[in-house]
């Protein structure tokens, strides 16, 4: 009964990643690694989500990225951590802070950033 009750346990925490799904087309979002060159800032964000998977928290950014009166089309992660959640009997056991800034690129899929000394990358 034990095996049972651990196995649909099991099943049901990996039934919760995966959980946000992209919105609004933010899948179409390009995640850069380091501050980009030749692109305008638009602004900083910063999200608070409690989910399970550090995907989702990422893809929680996104969306809310693409929620926003001038959305960019790249954004730099500049800072992630997580917190604890207080009182929490079912669900996640901590939050993930995401502080991103996001940028508008003439061409997103061809980005020049600062960590690779201003040559070419691509994201995807």
């Amino acid at each position: 009964m034990k095996k049972i009750f651990l196995s649909f346990l099991f099943l049901g925490l990996c039934a919760c990643s995966g959980l946000v799904k992209n919105e609004n087309g933010s899948q179409y979002l390009v995640q850069l690694d380091a501050e980009p060159i030749g692109c305008t800032y638009l602004y900083k964000l910063e999200s608070e989500v409690s989910v399970y998977d550090a995907d989702d928290a990422r893809r929680y950014l996104e969306n809310r990225i693409v929620d926003q009166a001038r959305p960019g089309n790249a954004y730099w992660i500049v800072s992630q951590r997580t917190k604890p959640n207080e009182w929490v009997i079912f669900g996640p056991e901590r939050a993930f802070v995401l502080t991103a800034n996001v940028y508008d690129c003439p061409n997103p899929q061809r980005v020049r950033t600062a960590k690779d000394g201003g040559s070419m990358t691509v994201s995807y």
